[in-house]
């Protein structure tokens, strides 16, 4: 709403805005957004995810969610697996929501969702 309200000024009071959105990377960097006016100082300001959650639902996000002022995914982000703040240890991955070794568990093995046969084992990431 914050956003559509900051675009509707722009083009009142300009004749040809630009507007920017930069999308950051996975681990949630806020999604920045400007508009421009000829000959006149910028109006709007940088939309962070603590102002308005919806920033995160935006096309392009890294995830719907938001943590310490960032989008994130809680289903894949090592930082904030499942929610903010829980940290993946370091030879695990994030799969749907859950820290999980690739290296060892039968049902992610290799990575998510790659599922031993019934009665092989995972070692190293691979069935066997």
């Amino acid at each position: 709403m914050v956003l559509i309200m900051v675009l509707a000024i722009a083009i009142t009071f300009s004749e040809s805005p630009t507007v920017e959105a930069k999308h950051q990377h996975k681990y949630g960097r806020g999604i920045a957004a400007s508009a421009r006016n000829k000959g006149r100082k910028p109006i709007g300001a940088t939309m962070t995810c603590d102002k308005s959650s919806k920033v995160c639902r935006l096309k392009g996000s890294p995830g719907r969610n938001c943590c310490r002022k960032r989008c994130v995914d809680l289903r894949t982000n090592k930082l904030n697996c499942g929610r903010c703040g829980k940290s993946c240890q370091y030879s695990e991955i994030c799969c749907n929501g859950y820290c999980v070794n690739p290296m060892f568990d039968r049902r992610h093995c290799g990575g998510c969702f790659k599922k031993c046969k019934k009665g092989r084992s995972c070692a190293y990431g691979m069935c066997g």
